[in-house]
């Protein structure tokens, strides 16, 4: 599986991006959101808490999770389930199920996509998908592979905040 780091970062980027094109406004989308995208982001490795085995990804690592978070979404914004708390911060509680719901749905597509098959259908279904990207390299570059792949997403994170957000105005 890719790094946490991986995880994270992809998580955060995808929901800056998404921030940066069709909100771009601090009080309708939050910063809060980011560090959301970040937890949603390894949340199905959670599942680690609860199996022993390192190897076996079940069902946090099917495509339920992000099904369970979209159906919770829909349902606070259908019945408006809020919190003061999140509305004084002009966060909005189906928006956050819908950041967990992208943020695992990464999650499982990164696995499945570099190092490992996953079950998507998980428990109902035995079938496997996984393109293992990192295996399609010879041994010798396969274990440099995950770490170039996290230098490659920390560096346009830095040149995005430095650049597009001008990070360097705030000090």
């Amino acid at each position: 599986m890719p790094y946490t780091t991986t995880h994270v970062l992809v998580a955060i980027i995808a929901i800056e991006l998404f921030r940066e094109y069709f909100f771009k406004n601090n009080r309708k989308f939050p910063r809060y959101y980011i560090l959301l995208a970040a937890i949603a982001g390894v949340f199905p490795d959670l599942e680690y808490l609860f199996r022993l085995n390192y190897h076996d990804r079940l069902f946090f690592h099917s495509l339920f999770i992000p099904l369970i978070f979209l159906v919770l979404g829909l349902l606070a914004m259908k019945f408006e389930i809020g919190h003061k708390g999140l509305r004084r911060r002009h966060m909005n509680l189906s928006f956050i199920f819908y950041i967990f719901a992208v943020g695992s749905l990464i999650h499982i597509g990164l696995d499945s996509i570099f190092v490992d098959t996953l079950m998507p259908f998980y428990p109902f279904s035995n079938y496997e998908f996984g393109l293992e990207l990192v295996n399609r390299f010879s041994e010798n570059f396969r274990e440099l592979v995950l770490p170039i792949l996290d230098a490659l997403l920390f560096f346009f994170w830095i040149f995005w905040l430095q650049f597009k957000l001008k990070v360097d105005d705030y000090f």
